[in-house]
């Protein structure tokens, strides 16, 4: 089967995903405007975010087994469809209550947005292209995520969350029906397996070390690095640099755009690389091992200006995106699905243990511990660039056999 034109192919999965990665990061821009309006204290507004997270991973599992078994396209643009109506409840919602149910409808609708995406293109392109066709679709969804900030709380400013939260709904739906319409389908070999052999696949990647030697860095790394970047930056900002909101919001776009140059480049890089023999691996540490002097950095809080700070977060942290790469090349292609939905359980689980329980821990910190404000955000930063060291080691000098669902 020939290939189509590479726009059809991702302009609708990266339409998607700029709707899911949106969402994601929104709140850290209307914050102010939930707490004034809503009076959500600090641990209410880091649940009502992170209830996406939660969601969205809960049905990680049941997605790469549709995945699989249906097909990329169908499965996202369905899904597309509950994130619409989560957007709706959203922008009506009064109660806090509800606001968390709607959350709760956003983060599911989208949780397929990216897995799809990756499924798709492991179809479609080879895997030495791999790392840099998922960059594309992670840079659309930075633009996304940019478009949250700045953007967003103008238009927040001019037509309230109601206008925000409507339009938002329209990008979901016209990403779903692109998917339906637009985008080509190519038979997979998934479509004719049994449910028990769906189900055995997904049992033998769990088994698998060559998952765990990568899943655990992964899962702390870029799940650390969405909860930070949804959320508690933007209060580290506030809270620790002192920061007014126009100047959070400007470092929160800078923030941003830093990220989808990552997303980009870190893809790139890693394509090229592997021409010359360099393998995606290699690169990927490479990224986690700054990502993870960028949070000592920020623990000392240094006297840098703040957009040259959140940008080096950013920029460091979207390399753990090449997860999905290095984890894709590792199993056939029929199990592309699964594989990347397994890591995206471990990565979504850290993102809303940590972005629910950071404003619990901080307060923790200060009245058992007697910490400051900045010192227990120190406390925090350092424990995490601790672990992801620790995690990313193993990764990087373990050497796994393949395990049973294991092509390589």
């Amino acid at each position: 089967m020939n290939r189509p034109h590479v726009i059809p192919l991702l302009a609708p999965f990266a339409l998607g995903y700029f709707f899911s990665y949106g969402l994601r990061t929104i709140n850290a821009a209307i914050a102010p405007r939930l707490i004034a309006d809503l009076g959500i204290s600090e641990a209410g507004l880091g649940l009502l975010t992170s209830v996406y997270f939660l969601t969205f991973a809960a049905a990680q599992l049941p997605i790469g087994l549709a995945i699989d078994r249906f097909g990329p396209r169908r499965v996202n643009a369905t899904l597309l469809l509950i994130a619409v109506a989560g957007c709706l409840l959203f922008a009506v919602g009064q109660r806090e209550s509800v606001l968390l149910l709607a959350r709760a409808l956003i983060g599911l609708g989208v949780s397929g947005a990216l897995m799809t995406s990756i499924k798709h293109n492991a179809q479609w392109f080879s895997l030495r292209e791999l790392p840099a066709m998922n960059g594309w679709v992670h840079v659309w969804g930075l633009v996304g995520a940019v478009v949250s900030t700045v953007p967003v709380a103008w238009l927040v400013g001019t037509t309230g969350i109601v206008g925000a939260f409507m339009a938002a709904a329209s990008v979901g739906l016209a990403a779903s029906l692109l998917l339906w319409f637009v985008a080509p389908e190519k038979p997979h070999e998934g479509e004719h397996e049994s449910l028990r052999e769906n189900l055995a696949g997904t049992v033998s990647i769990f088994r698998s070390r060559a998952f765990w030697s990568l899943a655990t860095v992964a899962g702390l790394a870029l799940g650390s690095h969405m909860a930070m970047q949804g959320l508690w930056v933007g209060q580290w900002l506030r809270q620790v640099g002192g920061l007014g909101e126009a100047a959070v919001g400007q470092a929160l776009l800078w923030m941003m755009l830093a990220g989808a140059v990552g997303a980009l480049g870190w893809g790139q890089l890693a394509t090229r690389l592997s021409a010359h023999g360099v393998a995606p691996l290699t690169v990927y540490g490479t990224a986690c091992g700054l990502h993870v002097l960028v949070l000592i950095a920020l623990a000392a809080n240094p006297a840098v200006p703040a957009p040259v700070m959140t940008a080096a977060y950013a920029l460091t942290g979207m390399g753990g995106s090449l997860c999905y790469a290095v984890l894709t090349a590792r199993f056939p292609v029929a199990l592309a699905g699964r594989v990347n939905t397994s890591v995206n359980l471990l990565i979504f689980a850290v993102a809303f243990g940590l972005q629910a329980g950071a404003g619990y821990l901080l307060a923790l910190l200060g009245s058992q511990f007697g910490l400051s404000t900045p010192q227990a955000y120190t406390a925090l930063l350092l424990g995490l660039a601790a672990i992801i060291a620790t995690t990313l080691a193993w990764a990087l000098f373990d050497k796994p056999h393949p395990g049973p669902a294991s092509a390589s």
